[in-house]
């Protein structure tokens, strides 16, 4: 019923819109003619040109409408009532509806205020929780660095403590060792000391007697690699005996050596040279390289007739581009000439002479000569055929240096003196460890055949 309504109101306004309609309302509210006037007298109003069912020109009076005039004209009047009603009805539903709607405005107008405030409430709410979660997550990021901090500090302490447990482990196993050494030392002291109790070292200005060498306590082992350590240890005791005795030689006395470092060979022999005590150079196995140099320059040196002697130009492990190859080939080069050449000069030879004897003799190199040959070739000085320690007066063993397990391979001489270390390499074959050449200028000068020694 309300469309249907709204419908005509709609219809009428457009009519009511239209020029014709309007000139018609202005007629109607014109005052009324006299009483007295006829009733043919009343005009109609003209419409503007356009489409229109009256005829334009002036007012028309109703005596001459045709009858379908009339018809219209009273449907036109039906019609302005029937307006007038539909548009009394459409303010009052306006009325209406505006007097219903009011509430609902007002309440709407309400909502929005509220849900505006609640909005407003919200964003505060939101932004003072992203402060506080900004708050949290920073300090959060405080507590997680300083508990890292503490983390890393009390795993640093852990590792400190560990590694001083370790320590203090190696140190208590290092002084029980030591101490059980001595138990077992003084247990067998009565023993050792029956013995030889009336035995005493023999101290000789000449120590080979009747074709026997006397070797007294003024003694230096000398085994394995020539090296650094190996140097400093022979220079040490070069000094020390001098500074006991400068009357009675000093014996350094090669089991077996297959040379070494050119440098700390020629500190030893320059070591031997200064000193005043002479000094005795003792081979019982083999000499060889730098340590056949050392014995064949010594002031006085011995042999056994089977002890080999091996002389041979110096080699090097070389590293790096065809430039720096010929440098240090050159390099080692000057260090043979210049420790090579005592020798030939020794043998009666030129160097020259000397290095085309090596291949002579072998096709490699290596002159080797057992002791009988090697006095010939004044490779040494005398040929023994026994040799008494006489400062071996006990049957005690030399306490020995606690050391960490190394693989199951046969340890290179005097491992704790010279620095090399027994070594497997990754296919199972040992090997011996040769310490790094400190020395820039250095080069190893040694005979091994077999491959046993290996630079760092």
């Amino acid at each position: 019923m309300h469309s249907r309504t709204l419908l005509r109101a709609l219809a009428l306004a457009a009519l009511v819109a239209s020029p014709a309609w309007a000139q018609t309302k202005r007629a109607a509210a014109a005052p009324a003619a006299p009483a007295a006037a006829p009733a043919d007298a009343a005009a109609i109003p003209t419409a503007p040109a356009g489409p229109t069912t009256v005829p334009p020109g002036g007012p028309i009076q109703r005596d001459e409408l045709t009858p379908e005039q009339k018809t219209a004209l009273k449907e036109v009047d039906r019609m302005r009532g029937e307006k007038a009603r539909i548009d009394a009805e459409v303010a009052l539903a306006e009325a209406k509806r505006t007097e219903e709607l009011a509430p609902l405005n007002a309440e709407v107008s309400r909502l929005s205020a509220e849900r505006a405030l609640r909005l407003a409430k919200a964003s505060a709410e939101a932004a003072a929780l992203e402060d506080e979660r900004a708050k949290l997550e920073r300090q959060a990021g405080l507590e997680a660095a300083r508990s890292s901090a503490r983390l890393t500090e009390r795993s640093n302490k852990i590792r400190e403590l560990e590694a001083e447990s370790k320590q203090l482990q190696l140190e208590a196993g290092n002084t029980i060792a030591r101490l059980s050494n001595e138990i077992q030392r003084f247990q067998k002291e009565d023993e050792a000391r029956k013995v030889a109790s009336k035995a005493k070292p023999k101290y000789l200005k000449d120590p080979l007697v009747d074709g026997v060498l006397y070797i007294s306590d003024r003694r230096i082992s000398f085994n394995g690699a020539v090296t650094e350590q190996l140097a400093d240890y022979v220079c040490t005791r070069i000094s020390f005996y001098n500074n006991q005795s400068s009357e009675f030689p000093i014996f350094i006395v090669v089991d077996n050596s297959p040379g070494g470092s050119v440098a700390a060979g020629y500190q030893i022999q320059k070591a031997m040279a200064a000193s005043k005590a002479p000094v005795h150079v003792v081979v019982k196995g083999f000499a060889a390289s730098m340590t056949a140099v050392i014995c064949t320059l010594a002031e006085r040196s011995y042999c056994y007739p089977n002890t080999i002697i091996l002389h041979h130009q110096a080699s090097n492990t070389l590293r790096g581009n065809m430039t720096v190859l010929k440098e240090q080939i050159d390099f080692t080069t000057k260090w043979f000439d210049r420790l090579a050449t005592p020798v030939a000069k020794k043998m009666g030879i030129s160097l020259e002479e000397f290095v085309k004897q090596m291949y002579a003799n072998d096709s490699t190199g290596d002159w080797q000569a057992f002791g009988d040959k090697a006095k010939e070739l004044k490779w040494v000085d005398n040929v023994v055929e026994r040799i008494e320690e006489t400062s071996v007066l006990d049957l005690l063993p030399v306490p020995a240096t606690p050391m960490i397990a190394l693989p199951a391979v046969p340890r290179p001489p005097q491992t704790e003196i010279t620095g090399v270390s027994a070594k497997v390499d990754d296919k199972g074959r040992p090997y011996y460890e040769l310490p790094p050449l400190a020395n820039p200028f250095d080069a190893w000068w040694l005979y091994d055949p077999q491959g046993l020694y290996r630079a760092r």
